[in-house]
């Protein structure tokens, strides 16, 4: 048989979400030159997703970019092709309480502001949830504040923070968060939403494709089986690879290395029948321990505007909430539809909802769609690769995506950057060098 120090390694990477298309795109600029992805759906891009409502397209995945500065790979491509100069301002802020009346705004936001100060702390060995010390936090401010009227508009307004915060990290109870988590997570600087402008995710997606050889990207190919540490070859029996992916459609594809980029979900479902040998306990136990939230986003659509012109986000505020009452109560999900935001035309409204099932009797329901992302509750290294004792046999089973990253999970730039990790692994196992001009300081320290 071939050695396989004797020619170019095969690498197939699974799932064409944005981590492995930045891996596989990634791959080409090392050189890499047998690269295949396979992809379970119609299309690609996994959880960066798009739909028209009407004339217009909504974002029916992510749509926020985590962090606008030039340490974040997202918005430097964005930004780079031009394309974050079409966004049109988001608008006022406006809030409403349950009483019927509009809220301060001035007033609100203060209370907003030394609400998120504290739920964003970042602790360490603490041994503590999110919303125990969020709780003890706001709890501390609330009874030094002597004015009755501006005690309850307080609370109320750290209670929508809370709120808030269950629909950035896709959870349903800060109270099985650990506060300790925190202290991990990279932050890239202010959040930009970018809600269906032009599918301007969906173009990030474009971009990774770019130069990928179109027949190298397989669509619905479900990968039913993964075979590896094997010694797995066609005829004529020239080449022996470790590795074979089984399609559901009986198509086997031999490798040297499988990149896995599916989701938490999908893994948690899949990963004790998926790959043959079983994983190994520990990497076992990194997925099952590993949590993901589920967040769901409503598209409204009306005859006309029931707000004003300038109006950018709406969001209420609950004058009997307090911040420890904080979760995705059931009975209390109407609680839970607190934030709004405007999209264009201004007829169109979405709601944001981190509770699984609901009944919305309000005017018409255009799109219904959610997405799930992973939330850290213990610390764990989900990232390391599997390889074998077998010379030539290293890095067969890879893994990528945004849950596989302590520093950045729940964001597309983690994911981006996790594909990046695990090409960067092989090029370096290689011994391949790319220009640095493609590499980012937060790259670096991942």
């Amino acid at each position: 048989p071939v050695d396989m120090a004797d020619r170019n390694p095969v690498i197939v990477v699974v799932g064409a979400g944005v981590a492995g298309l930045a891996a596989a795109k990634k791959l080409k600029e090392y050189g890499f030159n047998d690269v295949t992805v396979l992809e379970a759906s119609e299309k690609v891009g996994g959880r960066v997703a798009t739909a028209t409502l009407g004339t217009a397209c909504v974002d029916t995945g992510a749509q926020y970019i985590h962090g606008t500065s030039e340490e974040n790979p997202v918005y430097c491509l964005l930004k780079k092709s031009g394309l974050l100069n079409q966004i049109p301002e988001m608008g006022e802020e406006t809030f409403y309480s349950n009483k019927g009346h509009k809220v301060d705004v001035n007033i609100a936001r203060d209370a907003y502001g030394a609400g998120e100060s504290m739920i964003r702390y970042r602790g360490s060995n603490t041994g503590k949830s999110l919303g125990e010390h969020y709780a003890e936090k706001t709890q501390g401010v609330i009874d030094s504040v002597q004015d009755d009227d501006k005690r309850t508009r307080m609370q109320s307004v750290f209670a929508l923070v809370g709120k808030d915060m269950l629909i950035d990290i896709g959870a349903s109870d800060l109270h099985r968060i650990s506060l300790d988590s925190w202290q991990y997570y990279i932050n890239m600087g202010d959040s930009l939403n970018i809600p269906g402008y032009d599918s301007l995710m969906f173009q990030l997606v474009d971009k990774l494709l770019e130069d990928f050889p179109k027949d190298r990207l397989l669509l619905k190919r479900e990968v039913s089986k993964i075979k590896w540490d094997g010694s797995f070859s066609v005829a004529p029996a020239l080449c022996q690879y470790p590795v074979c992916i089984v399609c559901e459609n009986g198509e086997e594809i031999l490798a040297d290395h499988v990149i896995v980029t599916i989701s938490l979900g999908c893994l948690k479902a899949q990963a004790s029948s998926l790959f043959i040998p079983s994983l190994p306990t520990e990497k076992m136990e990194v997925i099952e321990k590993l949590c993901f939230g589920n967040i769901a986003k409503i598209f409204l659509e009306y005859e006309e505007a029931f707000w004003e012109s300038d109006v950018g986000t709406i969001s209420l505020i609950y004058e009997d909430d307090i911040p420890a009452s904080v979760s995705t109560n059931k009975m209390q999900w109407l609680k839970n539809m607190q934030y709004f935001s405007v999209l264009r035309p201004k007829e169109r409204l979405m709601l944001y909802q981190t509770i699984v099932t609901f009944s919305v009797i309000i005017k018409k329901i255009i799109v219904i769609s959610s997405s799930s992302s992973s939330i850290v509750i213990i610390a764990v290294n989900g990232a390391k690769s599997l390889g074998s004792q077998h010379p030539n046999k290293d890095l067969q089973v890879l893994f990528a995506g945004e849950a596989t990253m302590k520093t950045l999970y729940g964001t597309v730039q983690g994911a981006l950057l996790s594909g990046h990790r695990e090409a960067d692994r092989l090029a370096a196992h290689y011994k391949k060098t790319v220009a640095p001009t493609s590499t980012t300081s937060v790259e670096k320290q991942v």
